[in-house]
């Protein structure tokens, strides 16, 4: 059985290899060739631990990721993780994976797909609310994808966002990063918004100018109990697309403004009814993609790692 590390997951494959590989991940998601149960949620005091199974023909993987939003008082990362990579035929272990990696690359890519197909080619300014590790690589996805010129940057933490700068700055030095007062000021400066926080409350003001004619990616709430965004977004929007079914039931940012009447739950579309021409795009500008991710992402991505990674070493 072979372990394959954090470093490794991050540079065997290329940010379009990691983009392709999620987006057949999208393609099948809802096709029944798989068996994929609800993810389990195991809260002990302040920390929930998540288990992720997913069965393919040839693969089969659990995902164990640990969120401890303490964690950032000590300079540790919130999220942890591990994926075990199995051969369902046979049930033989394969590979023991560095989960927070496969995690933060395959999320930054899910995002990524949403942004190819729903943000205005032409859109030059990003901002980024929760500068961590999980921000960092949203980042760097969404600039391989448009042109970015101008990347507007806010986290409560000033060590996150120096941090952030460095690796940003290494990456694309060429992308004007500024630092901002607060959550606010990103959305008023940018046509492509990406939020990455652990808030159990919205990062934003209610106000609608913050949203309006802007595409907006939320990937930080994934509990009934967590919301990032106000009601003035859902009012704005007729379209709200997301990454799987499950986020309608789990994501505070879906159910909140459905139960409150902000939104109904026909204008919520799975991203997979827009990428297979099920769904249309609407003419309204302003548009929110939200995500919580699944199990059968984390497959296809750690089949990709795997089969590379045995075949480089061979």
């Amino acid at each position: 059985m072979k372990f394959i590390s954090f470093e490794t997951i991050k540079t065997i494959a290329t940010i379009p290899e990691w983009i392709d590989t999620i987006d057949d991940a999208m393609q099948t998601y809802g096709s029944g060739t798989y068996t994929m149960p609800k993810r389990m949620h195991l809260d002990y005091n302040q920390n929930t631990f998540l288990i992720m199974p997913c069965v393919m023909d040839d693969y089969w993987i659990t995902k164990l990721v640990s969120f401890c939003p303490e964690n950032a008082s000590s300079g540790r990362p919130s999220i942890y993780g591990t994926v075990a990579l199995s051969d369902t035929k046979t049930g033989e272990p394969l590979a023991i994976m560095d989960g927070q990696a496969i995690t933060a690359m395959r999320t930054a890519a899910v995002s990524a797909v949403g942004i190819k197909n729903l943000a205005p080619i032409d859109v030059h300014s990003l901002g980024i609310v929760g500068a961590g590790f999980q921000g960092i690589y949203q980042t760097i996805f969404a600039c391989s994808v448009r042109e970015i010129s101008n990347i507007y940057a806010y986290d409560s933490s000033t060590k996150n966002i120096d941090h952030f700068v460095e690796i940003v700055s290494n990456k694309y030095p060429e992308i004007n990063i500024i630092k901002t007062k607060d959550s606010n000021e990103v959305a008023l400066n940018s046509e492509l918004i990406i939020t990455a926080t652990n808030s159990q409350h919205p990062v934003f003001e209610n106000k609608k100018e913050l949203f309006e004619n802007k595409t907006i990616i939320g990937m930080g709430s994934y509990k009934p109990d967590f919301r990032e965004f106000p009601e003035q977004l859902f009012r704005l929007t007729d379209q709200i697309f997301i990454d799987t079914k499950d986020g309608k039931t789990e994501s505070g940012d879906l159910l909140t403004p459905v139960e409150n009447g902000w939104t109904t739950e026909d204008k919520i579309h799975p991203i997979t009814a827009l990428l297979k021409g099920e769904v249309a795009l609407s003419s309204n500008t302003t548009r929110f993609y939200k995500t919580v991710g699944c199990a059968i992402f984390d497959l296809f991505a750690a089949k990709m790692i795997y089969e590379k990674y045995t075949k480089n070493t061979h």
